[in-house]
């Protein structure tokens, strides 16, 4: 960003007149930065919370809730008077129960349209079907078509998967006294959209439209094309409904619909049943000069769609019947041209748009305002302008409703929340980002001086870890000769002890091969000739166990030598060979594995100065390191292929001597080779920093490689390196200087 508005002052400074004009720029520009330093917060977040929501909402998702938000609007607003001009005759069941048959007979129905002209309608819509004649008295309703010119029929020109088009009633069809009675419902059930006409291109209206239309007409008022080809009358325009009106996403706009302005719950309409009409149980002037409709009501008929009063807060959802629907399209045109009633509007998509972005804007910069209080007050100042955001949000939707816009509530909400959360995050990242600088400047002050105190600490804790592992072993050893020392001393004598008893017996038996029936019994039970041949096989398993014990004994004497204040002359090979004893139960033939080969290439090395309690460490450290690697890599063969090509530890010592300038150099060389999988260039460059481990969590600290190198290197100024290829196993090597 510096160097953006950097690039901008010079840009600026060179179509600058004067000297002075680049002072004001240069001073212009400056500004711009400072106040975009000062307000990143609420420059990252708002934008960002508001392409966010805008895009969620592009993709359709809120669109649901928004439907909801808005006829949620329609059930809490103050319900609307009925619209006189309106009459409706309901079929209800017992109509239909009376005259035992639907459709009712052209005859009843051509009586019940007489029935209507007497009271002198302005206009009689009839919301049914009658493109077919229903006898009897089909002559007598097409005469009434005939004669009836104020009243219109309906057809169906909207053809889906789901209905088929359905022609208009005779004569009414060839005079043009018809509309359409298709409707719109949205995904969710409910219809919000009134439909003026159906079809692009199709001059055929909605029922609703053209008795409104005609009403009007009497009333001196014609429909006009406004300029931008919408309907007209007088001076109120009827806006075509488009795909993203509102919070519609992608919605079917096909025709010309509006969105309906509903007066309140079903039944908003003055109603009279079909036999009260027929019975004349109506008064003489109920439908004189009003709009009359004839429909279905009865829920059998199943003429009838959810509207958003449908689903009330707590009843059961409520239809609507289709011939209401008419009546309300046909009562929000009147009532907007002859009451100035609104109707339903909308804002254009940029405006709703910076609707979203001005209420996460309003979250995102106070919320960095206040970036520097408390934590505690920064989430309870936090928490409430959330809360009083989105009770305005509430509030300033509802009112605008009252006054028919339609503006989004579940998208600013949203925004509201997302921007609470982004911008609190923010603050506290930023916060933490303080802290951390803070925290790392101190701990860089004191990184040379902890590395030292760690490795110290290191070396002495592994020194006396390995002091006290030391004596220990040493008086486990020591411990253990006495008793095997006497042990072995009397195997000795009973070695000879027993093969003076089984010679005693063979003489014995010699002289008296008749000794008696209950000895020879006895011997018989014991097996005598069975425990004279086992005894001294016995015996010497014995022997030959002790003598194990007695070499053990010896291994860890010798590498649990404790190290003396200065070095000591030592036989590197003793060390290697105890340290190999110690690990042959590791090295042993398993479930999985044949044994692990080691080979023996020793040189002729003379006595070595070292500390050799440290120096079989870490010869302890490197055999078992390989014996893992080893065991890693038999992971995924099988037994017969392991022992195809044997695991194998090849241990090289020798001497060396090196001449550098007159100066001669004699090193003792200890190489420890296996033939796992080796180790990559990134591993290898790795492999003896502090606590750096391939192994996995409880089998390895990190500790063992960088200790050796410290004792190799550090205590005895030698060398310890790492040679090895992925595939060709690894190499360690150890230098010891010879004095």
């Amino acid at each position: 960003m510096k160097f953006f508005y950097t690039k901008l002052l010079k840009h600026l400074e060179k179509g600058a007149s004067s000297s002075v004009g680049a002072r004001k720029v240069s001073k212009i520009v400056g500004k711009i930065a400072k106040n975009s330093q000062k307000w990143h917060g609420t420059l990252v977040i708002a934008p960002g919370v508001a392409g966010l929501i805008i895009g969620i909402r592009l993709l359709g998702f809120i669109q649901p809730l928004e439907l909801a938000a808005l006829d949620i609007r329609f059930r809490l607003r103050p319900a609307e008077p009925v619209d006189k001009r309106f009459v409706i005759i309901g079929i209800e069941e017992s109509d239909i129960t009376r005259f035992q048959q639907w459709p009712f007979s052209d005859k009843d129905l051509a009586r019940l349209i007489n029935k209507i002209k007497e009271q002198q309608p302005r206009i009689i819509g009839l919301d049914l079907y009658r493109n077919l004649p229903v006898e009897p008295g089909h002559a007598e309703l097409l005469e009434v078509y005939k004669t009836t010119p104020n009243l219109y029929g309906i057809q169906k020109i909207v053809e889906n998967g789901f209905n088929s088009k359905i022609g208009p009633p005779p004569i009414l069809g060839e005079k043009g006294q018809t509309g359409s009675n298709d409707v719109t419902v949205d995904i969710d059930g409910v219809v919000r959209r009134g439909v003026l006409f159906p079809e692009p291109g199709n001059p055929l209206p909605s029922l609703g439209l053209v008795t409104a239309g005609t009403y009007l007409e009497k009333e001196g008022i014609k429909p006009e094309a406004a300029p931008d080809g919408s309907i007209k009358f007088k001076n109120t325009v009827f806006r075509p409904f488009e795909a993203s009106d509102g919070s519609y996403i992608n919605a079917d706009a096909g025709g010309y619909q509006i969105i309906l302005n509903y007066r309140g719950q079903a039944k908003s309409f003055n109603y009279v049943s079909l036999i009260d009409v027929l019975e004349g149980r109506i008064p003489n002037d109920l439908m004189r000069d009003r709009i009359v409709l004839i429909g279905a009501k009865a829920a059998s008929l199943n003429d009838a769609f959810y509207t958003p009063y449908s689903r009330g807060f707590s009843s059961t959802p409520e239809r609507t019947p289709g011939v209401e629907i008419q009546a309300t399209l046909a009562s929000q045109v009147l009532s907007s041209v002859l009451d100035g009633r609104p109707s339903i509007y909308v804002w254009h998509d940029s405006l709703e748009h910076l609707w979203i972005f001005v209420w996460g804007l309003l979250i995102a910069t106070l919320g960095w305002k206040w970036r520097n209080i408390t934590a505690l007050h920064y989430l309870l100042r936090m928490l409430t302008l959330l809360l009083l955001s989105t009770v305005s949000v509430g509030i300033i939707s509802y009112v605008s409703f009252l006054f028919g816009w339609w503006i989004p509530v579940l998208s600013p909400v949203l925004a509201l929340i997302a921007s609470t959360t982004g911008i609190s995050s923010y603050v506290y990242i930023s916060r933490l980002r303080e802290l951390n600088s803070e925290l790392e400047k101190t701990v860089k002050n004191l990184e040379d001086a902890m590395d030292e105190l760690q490795q110290s600490q290191i070396q002495l804790i592994q020194s006396e870890k390995m002091s006290t592992l030391g004596q220990l072993v040493a008086g486990v050893a020591h411990e253990i000769n006495n008793p095997v020392g006497f042990i072995s001393g009397n195997l000795k004598c009973l070695e000879g002890y027993v093969q003076d008893l089984v010679n005693h017996i063979q003489l014995y038996h010699q002289h008296f091969p008749e000794p008696g029936e209950e000895i020879e019994e006895d011997a018989e039970t014991i097996d005598i000739e069975y425990v004279l041949e086992d005894m001294p096989k016995m015996v010497a398993s014995m022997h030959v166990g002790v003598t194990r014990i007695k070499e053990i004994s010896i291994s860890l004497r010798t590498f649990s030598r404790s190290d003396t204040a200065s070095k000591v002359a030592y036989n590197i090979h003793e060390g290697i060979d105890s340290t190999i004893l110690i690990l042959k139960h590791r090295l042993k033939a398993n479930s999985v594995r044949p044994d692990i080969q080691i080979i023996k290439e020793y040189g002729k090395l003379p006595m070595v100065n070292c500390y050799p309690g440290q120096l079989n460490q870490v010869i302890m450290n490197l055999i078992a390191n390989a014996i893992d690697a080893l065991d890693d890599s038999n992971e995924g063969k099988t037994f017969t292929e392991i022992e195809n090509n044997p695991n194998k530890i090849i241990i090289t010592t020798e001497v060396v001597t090196t001449v550098v300038t007159t100066v001669v150099t004699t090193q003792a060389i200890i190489k420890i080779k296996d033939n796992g999988r080796g180790m990559s260039d990134e591993v290898k460059q790795k492999v003896f920093e502090h606590l750096f481990t391939t192994k996995g969590v409880g089998k390895g600290t990190g500790l063992g490689l960088s200790i050796s190198r410290q004792i190799v290197e550090e205590t005895h100024g030698g060398k310890l390196s790492c040679a090895s290829e992925p595939g060709n196993g690894a190499e360690f090597r150890i230098e010891i200087p010879i004095s």
